[in-house]
């Protein structure tokens, strides 16, 4: 491999390996804005090389964190062809996503990642929570868009896995969800009264009173084997949420 020598502060300095990287990463990261520079003329003195010095995960996070936001952006972007080999599931991916503050930087990322790689790492629903646990407001929507509907679907096999991952998203990226997964296919996961009340429960206003129109009242009676069931499942519920429960009972 080629190495790379630099002289930082009348200092000699040299690159052979990815443990040298980050040691050098390291050792100019004790001024912000000084270390904002040396680390940048470092990466760009290496350049595309930088591909065949970061060989793993490890070292890959390792050199992160001595990165500020413009900096670990643009040690991404070197990484761009690679980062398929790097990033092995969904937690690696999200470790990253975590240590990059931008929104914006963020789905670059998840952007150039999806077309080569990213939709084989999300096997089911925890994957997304991973994900969507470090995305916020808009980004959030920008990565349900990045996927494609078909697979998003098929990541969902319970109602729990729903709400987990409404547990992440806004309300109105909670609606936008539930429309790409339809009602009636969530409807089709309710079994059991548990499963009509996590839905019921945890959904906007605006998505439980559709859902709860996806049911007939004898559906809804048929889920509860006894009074004090019914009882308890009121007394879980929110009160705007009890009341459109009643007033749907009792038309």
């Amino acid at each position: 491999m080629k190495q790379y020598e630099f002289i930082i502060s009348n200092k000699k300095f040299s690159i052979n390996n990815e443990n040298d990287l980050e040691v050098l990463f390291k050792i100019f990261s004790w001024n912000s804005k000084t270390s904002s520079v040396i680390h940048w003329n470092i990466l760009m003195e290496v350049d595309s090389d930088l591909e065949k010095i970061i060989t793993s995960y490890r070292w890959l996070l390792n050199c992160l964190k001595y990165l500020n936001e413009k900096n670990s952006f643009l040690f991404l972007v070197k990484l761009w062809d690679v980062l398929i080999n790097l990033i092995s599931n969904s937690k690696e991916l999200a470790e990253i996503i975590s240590r990059i503050p931008e929104e914006s930087n963020k789905i670059k990322l998840l952007s150039i990642l999806r077309l080569k790689w990213l939709t084989k790492i999300l096997y089911d629903a925890k994957d997304l929570w991973n994900i969507f646990e470090w995305l916020y407001w808009k980004s959030q929507r920008d990565f349900i868009n990045l996927l494609w509907k078909d697979i998003i679907k098929k990541l969902f096999f319970s109602t729990n896995e729903i709400i987990m991952t409404l547990h992440y998203l806004t309300d109105e990226n909670k609606d936008y969800l539930m429309d790409i997964l339809w009602l009636d296919g969530v409807k089709a996961k309710v079994k059991t009264s548990k499963d009509f009340l996590v839905m019921f429960k945890w959904l906007t206003i605006k998505k439980s009173k559709i859902l709860l129109k996806k049911f007939t009242k004898s559906e809804i009676l048929d889920m509860f084997k006894t009074e004090d069931d019914f009882y308890k499942f009121l007394l879980r519920l929110p009160r705007d949420k009890e009341k459109i429960f009643l007033e749907f009972l009792q038309k």
